[in-house]
């Protein structure tokens, strides 16, 4: 295989040749896409659990396939009016003159998917890049080998190296990859990761859309049923074992309702996945590494004075992808343990309490802006207020994590949980540029305001002038 920097210049050149796809080859393109995961679906799910060491096929399919599906289906039925030239507004000094803004593709875009969700977080990118009528390079997720091998040999029999190519490597790979001078680039990962990639950008002055993660937290009002919250929670907790980036992180409860919301958790967590240890449906740790941090975050905590409870049973260490870590209950906590100051990333759910809600909120204001958040209340009107104005990315409320298979909604963080959002039609306008274009009549005002100044130009910017002041009141007290 060439270097990348080869393979980035041949699919600039090949853009600049052909042009950029029109709206039949981007239908054309997302089609293939969808075709890909109808034929393939049980092959991509078994390599997704061969890199994992076990997860279900139906998470696979509820949680990867179907979003990707529906997000094809979305931008299919929507790409035309999206495209669409549209006028815009003409300061009236200016008529008859005109304004429109035509929609254009950035150009090669770079995507670094995500070893947890390695289809979700590589195809669901590469279908607004595609919809913005951009060509793609794909840097595969280490950690994914199985299932990045076979995502490149397919796409590579339903596309030209030169329209969509997916790179596969190690730490070189990671390190050049980022700064390679796209036109975009878009990651999905980690916060301390996406500084290192910011700065590598920045170095070409590329735009970045950077889809971080965070400390996404779940709180619920005293006058939610706790027992339907805890299995919510949990239910979106232990999704992929927790290895998902808008998992619930911390849970903030009355503290008169903690008895409660403990006993109603446990009994959701043996519900959801009785016999953990060897539970099909419960998702794998791929990597030792990943597994001993998560018993360093659960160790610190009980030394510093931490109660936790976990099912019973003993997860078999085969010294391969393939480590249970068993969902685990946390209570008692302070700040200064590390669970509370790192994302978990993994089935471990932190529970704190308030006297008053006020101060689980004003803890989320406190702390850097997380991916998600989770909001319980029966109250509609009282939910919409307390979640309004939060530095978040997204918002479910009464549940977790739905809010980010809607196609229509946008999908990233905002401060240290991302920059920009995309899905739908804010992934094709954040991977497109919008071209402003004046067009001007033959008879019109501006040619009086050009130098030589005279008279008639100072009388005419007068008039603009105090036309300006009456209509936004100076002046006035």
């Amino acid at each position: 295989m060439g270097e990348p920097l080869d393979f980035l210049l041949a699919q600039r050149a090949d853009l600049e040749r052909r042009g950029s796809p029109g709206y039949g080859q981007r239908m054309m393109a997302l089609e293939a896409l969808g075709e890909l995961l109808d034929r393939h679906c049980a092959e991509l799910g078994a390599a997704i659990a061969r890199d994992f060491g076990g997860r279900s096929q139906r998470e696979t399919e509820i949680f990867e396939i179907y979003p990707l599906q529906a997000e094809i289906r979305h931008v299919r039925r929507h790409l035309r009016s999206w495209m669409r030239t549209r006028r815009a507004a003409t300061a009236w000094p200016f008529f008859p003159a005109r304004a429109e803004t035509v929609v254009h593709p950035v150009g090669v875009v770079g995507i670094m998917g995500a070893w947890n969700y390695p289809l979700l977080l590589t195809l669901l990118p590469l279908i607004s890049v595609l919809a913005a009528g951009n060509h793609a390079m794909i840097k595969a997720p280490r950690l994914a080998g199985a299932s990045s091998t076979l995502l490149a040999r397919l796409l590579g029999k339903r596309f030209p190296v030169e329209y969509v190519m997916v790179l596969q490597g190690g730490a070189r790979l990671n390190q050049i990859f980022p700064s390679l001078p796209f036109d975009h680039l878009i990651f999905s990962g980690s916060t301390r990761t996406g500084r290192v990639i910011a700065r590598a950008a920045a170095r070409n002055l590329m735009p970045v859309t950077l889809s971080l993660s965070g400390k996404s937290p779940a709180i619920v009002h005293q006058a939610y049923p706790v027992a339907m919250a805890a299995r919510r929670i949990l239910g979106g907790k232990l999704m992929n074992a927790g290895q998902t980036c808008i998992a619930p992180d911390y849970v903030f409860v009355a503290e008169q309702q903690l008895g409660i919301f403990l006993s109603a958790a446990q009994e959701a967590i043996q519900e959801l996945y009785p016999r953990w240890w060897d539970n099909p449906d419960y998702t794998a740790i791929p990597d030792g590494g990943l597994y001993a941090r998560l018993q360093d975050l659960l160790q610190d905590a009980r030394q510093k004075g931490a109660q936790s409870w976990a099912p019973a049973g003993t997860a078999v260490d085969h010294g391969q992808p393939g480590w249970r870590f068993p969902p685990t209950l946390l209570w008692d906590l302070r700040d200064d343990m590390a669970v509370m100051e790192e994302e978990i990333f993994g089935p471990l759910l932190a529970i704190r309490t308030y006297t008053r809600i006020d101060e689980a909120f004003a803890y989320v204001h406190a702390h850097p802006a997380p991916l998600a958040l989770y909001y319980f209340d029966p109250d509609r009107r009282r939910a919409r207020r307390c979640t309004r104005g939060l530095q978040v990315g997204g918002v479910t409320i009464n549940d977790t994590i739905f809010h980010a298979a809607q196609p229509g909604l946008p999908f990233g963080g905002i401060g240290a949980s991302g920059m920009g959002q995309y899905r739908g039609e804010y992934g094709f306008h954040r991977f497109s540029h919008h071209l402003g274009v004046f067009y001007q009549s033959r008879y019109n005002a501006c040619d009086w305001i050009r130098p030589p100044y005279g008279a008639i130009s100072r009388r005419l910017m007068q008039a603009l002038i105090r036309s300006r002041s009456r209509i936004f009141g100076a002046g006035k007290t």
